[in-house]
């Protein structure tokens, strides 16, 4: 996502005024009003078959043309991004653990931290569905569900990411257990931060300030 970071902010911006609200039910198969992001930086206005959650992060159909049927398939792999109902979805690799060790795939993401180097991405209910304890149906019900009802502030389906790096659970085993040297390879250079992450000032569940205070850091070094 690194080199997509300079033109991110006129991207958000762009849709702005389509909603505020954090997700709006649509009709499935409906044609909702949004933006992609493609691989060259190109930003399309057009509009996007509305679908479960957990499938538009998989991939999406969009039409660059309003009032046509002539929709294109997308997944991470083809395009960068984009933005629904006020909310960006970004491209990324994912890194999960399962009982079979690490697990790698792409998904779209949805952006929960202002743009910089390091990034909060939404993805939901892959957990649940990698470790097998529901079906692909329920799945996807379970993520509309999910999408509409959960707490902006919790930590669960909320990934960390670092420029192009992998992201990775913040609510895994892994993370909880070593908290402190895992922040060390996302905000390791700014020892201020650094020293209130060590101290405990700032803990797990501070990670969306964590991350918005580094961002803004590594923005102020740009105009010294």
């Amino acid at each position: 996502m690194k080199k997509y970071l300079i033109i991110l902010p006129a991207f958000l911006i762009s849709f702005q005024t389509i909603s505020q609200d954090w997700f709006s039910k649509h009709d499935y198969g409906e044609s909702v009003s949004a933006y992609v992001l493609g691989m060259a930086g190109d930003t399309i206005k057009g509009s996007i078959k509305y679908d479960f959650p957990i499938v538009m992060q998989k991939r999406i159909y969009f039409n660059p043309l309003q009032g046509s049927n002539n929709r294109e398939e997308y997944t991470p792999d083809n395009l960068v991004g984009y933005s629904i109902d006020g909310k960006s979805w970004f491209s990324t690799s994912v890194i999960m653990e399962t009982f079979n060790g690490p697990f790698k795939f792409k998904r779209f993401g949805i952006l929960e931290s202002d743009p910089g180097p390091v990034s909060l991405l939404r993805i939901f209910d892959e957990q649940d569905k990698l470790k097998k304890k529901i079906n692909s149906a329920e799945a996807e019900k379970k993520s509309e569900n999910i999408m509409l009802n959960y707490p902006e502030n919790s930590l669960d389906y909320l990934y960390i990411k670092k420029n192009e790096g992998d992201a990775e659970l913040l609510s895994s085993k892994t993370f909880k257990k070593s908290f402190v040297s895992k922040m060390r390879l996302y905000v390791g250079d700014y020892e201020a931060l650094m020293q209130k992450i060590e101290s405990k000032q700032f803990q797990l569940g501070d990670l969306k300030k964590i991350v918005a205070e580094y961002n803004q850091w590594f923005e102020s070094k740009r105009y010294r």
